[in-house]
């Protein structure tokens, strides 16, 4: 029987790996309105459900898959999951999304969240099919990668339906920046989150659902969608994601100089154009893959290569992998770039944190901190893809110098000593994602904030850039003016971040895709509140759901304050510390006044502390923080 499941209130299901058992429970209908669900969901079941200063690899550690309210209607692009945990990469907050089908299986199934606990004596995988969850001796599948261990579950399991998210050997090993995979092809990727399932031994979560969910006024809702299709086609950044992915902005990243080429030491490589999107197309490497759930546009692509020492096939690859494994390391061969994409997805791999750990292992190799000799790998040059390829397979295995390099830049820089932390391109564990922030501002300070630590999944502040009429008319709606659409400038930059964090987090809280919220603009604040109304029969102003977004982006800052996250070192050394070398953008650098200065008008705008960055009491009091979550007073201490 068909069942049908519509409702304002959130169904959580606690699953205790150590008791091997469960238990369901259904939020009140004043969360939705606190929280939406997705990203702040998970965000508040993290802080409320553990204490402060405990071991990511422990049993009291969390792991929590929310998928986005919108999620299970036809609402364009609502397909997107949360992960959230605390991140064994940084010890502070995570929370990590991923595309696909699973969050629709899982809110078909009548669950809007899934709460793990505890640690399995043995390996264990999950299935949760409608209201029944189960547990299944996961020994057989211990030690397989992504696609064979998604391949013996369907075997084992039966039927038709099931969505997997799963980990492969690096979630095993714990690896500290193994992912979580989902739909064979989609990473939660950073921040290690596969292995926090690695250390609870649980191997993966099979997902299907029977049940509907049902839509307020399904008429509103047609409308919306029709005139986000019309968007879509309209809009270039939208055509180029669904003919090339991601991967077409490693050309304009190339010539514009904010490649981050031999581990941001350059930013322009010769040759670049065949690791990127439109090259890999042209010459058959890359063909349209499957768009995630309720996605108009279609960016996820598949790649292969038919023949030679790189044969293989696999999702992909984004600009961040083409970036990471390729221009960081000096590699602009495609086969090898794609090959290394195969096979962090079949280990479940993080790319840039693993791009960027063997661009620090090259450049330390290149200035005689290590001793190439005694690494027992392939030459250790740049733009040696048999090197790259070989460490993959020793960090997923912890094999050699792979252990090392396993623990991330941060920890491997302390082990090896010198100065080569200052060219270890991370901040608080987490590896700098491939934006080069010297020559973009609003990133600059995004990157200081996020609470993941320095990547571009929290904000996305390309209105910066001015690059379309949708993004100059948010500029000038926000700051009076498009003479703030200047990344060289950190003027207007702190209330552009401010926003784009706000329409992120809310972006999260509803599923949606933020390629086409915050990168795009194909769905704006007038749009998410009417496919709301349509979906829900729930009416926000425009100010009520940008302030959920903002009780978003304030709750997971004081996670990390009780976590004792500092400000120091909030942007890798390099990038505060050494100007861009060559390029259009040569001379630009984050320098510590420019960074003071906007941090310091970013707090006023927020209302926190101006020396500490603290949520104020009345901040907390006004966002219903402190009556919701009584726990968060420490914060303030």
């Amino acid at each position: 029987m068909l069942r049908k499941y519509s409702s304002l209130a959130n169904r959580i299901a606690y699953v205790d790996l150590s008791k091997r058992s469960w238990v369901g429970e259904e939020k009140p209908d004043s969360d939705f309105f606190l929280y939406l669900g997705g990203r702040a969901l998970g965000a508040k079941l993290l802080f409320s459900g553990q204490p402060r200063g405990i071991d990511p690899f422990g049993a009291d550690n969390q792991i929590i898959f929310s998928a986005g309210k919108l999620v299970g209607t036809p609402a364009p692009t609502a397909g997107q999951l949360t992960i959230t945990s605390l991140s064994p990469a940084t010890g502070f907050y995570f929370k990590s999304n991923t595309g696909g089908g699973w969050a629709k299986s899982l809110k078909r199934a009548g669950w809007d969240a899934v709460v793990i606990r505890g640690m399995s004596e043995k390996p264990v995988f999950l299935s949760i099919d409608d209201n029944s969850i189960e547990f299944h001796d996961g020994t057989s599948l211990w030690g397989l990668g992504v696609r064979e261990t998604e391949s013996e579950m369907r075997r084992i399991l039966g039927g038709k339906g099931w969505e997997i998210a799963a980990i492969g050997l690096a979630g095993e090993n714990l690896v500290r920046y193994a992912c979580v995979m989902t739909s064979l092809y989609h990473a939660a990727g950073r921040g290690g989150l596969g292995a926090v399932m690695g250390a609870k031994r649980l191997k993966a979560i099979a997902v299907r659902g029977s049940g509907n969910v049902i839509v307020a006024d399904w008429g509103a809702l047609f409308n919306e969608i029709q005139a986000v299709l019309q968007r879509v086609r309209e809009s270039a950044k939208a055509q180029s994601y669904l003919r090339y992915g991601t991967a077409a902005t490693i050309e304009l990243a190339n010539q514009g100089g904010s490649l981050p080429v031999n581990n941001f030491a350059r930013n322009q490589i010769p040759e670049g154009h065949r690791i990127s999107g439109t090259y890999l197309a042209e010459k058959g490497f890359m063909s349209k893959g499957a768009a995630c759930s309720a996605c108009p546009i279609g960016c996820h692509k598949h790649s292969k290569v038919t023949e030679g020492k790189y044969m293989g096939h696999s999702g992909g690859p984004e600009y961040e992998t083409l970036a990471s494994l390729g221009a960081c390391c000096g590699i602009t061969d495609p086969e090898a770039v794609l090959k290394g994409n195969e096979l962090c997805n079949e280990y479940g791999l993080d790319t840039i944190s693993v791009g960027g750990v063997i661009g620090w292992l090259l450049e330390s190799a290149e200035r005689a901190v290590i001793n190439p000799a005694e690494v027992e790998c392939p030459e250790l040059a740049w733009g040696n893809g048999d090197a790259m390829i070989q460490l993959i397979h020793w960090i997923a295995h912890r094999r050699g110098i792979g252990g090392l390099l396993a623990e991330g830049t941060r920890r491997a820089a302390e082990v090896i000593g010198g100065d080569s932390w200052k060219w270890a391109v991370q901040a608080h564990g987490l590896e700098q994602s491939r934006v080069d922030t010297r020559g973009a501002k609003a990133y600059a300070l995004a990157f200081s904030l996020n609470p993941r630590g320095p990547d571009h999944l929290h904000a996305q502040p390309q209105a910066e850039f001015g690059r379309h009429p949708a993004a100059r008319e948010l500029v000038r709606r926000l700051l009076g003016s498009e003479r703030y659409c200047d990344p060289s400038s950190i003027e207007g930059k702190p209330e552009i971040v401010q926003w784009h964090e706000d329409v992120f987090a809310v972006t999260d809280c509803l599923g949606l895709c933020s390629f086409a919220t915050t990168t795009s603009y194909v769905i704006d604040v007038p749009c998410m509140l009417r496919l709301i109304s349509a979906a829900f029969d729930v009416h926000f102003t425009e100010q009520e759901l940008l302030k959920i977004g903002e009780r978003t982006v304030v709750l997971e800052r004081c996670f990390n304050l009780r976590e004792n996250c500092s400000r120091k070192d909030i942007l890798p050394w390099r990038m505060v510390n050494q100007p861009i070398t060559e390029g259009p953008k040569k001379g630009q650098v984050n320098s510590e006044k420019e960074m003071s200065e906007m941090l310091r008008k970013y707090y006023e705008c927020r209302g926190y502390e101006s020396g500490t960055g603290r949520p104020t009491r009345l901040l907390l009091s006004s966002l219903g923080l402190l009556q919701d979550l009584p726990g968060l007073e420490e914060t303030l201490v």
